[in-house]
């Protein structure tokens, strides 16, 4: 009896993201970024903001003395 076929695995949906920027004709960016990559870039955006949120309320409170 022979061996059947090896079958192909079944292919799975690419994660992450792709942006293509273009600049007139003769200028094309484009980025990938993997599903890690855009968690560990929310995570950065968060810190600044929450970062900043509290430079923001500090600067308010007159912490300053003058």
């Amino acid at each position: 009896m022979a061996d059947p076929l090896p079958t192909q695995a079944p292919r799975t949906a690419p994660t992450g993201a792709h942006a293509t920027l273009r600049v007139g004709d003769s200028v094309t960016l484009e980025a990938r970024i993997t599903t890690g990559g855009l968690v560990a870039v929310a995570a950065i955006v968060s810190a600044a903001l929450l970062g900043s949120a509290v430079i923001v309320r500090a600067a308010r409170r007159g912490g300053g003395g003058r």
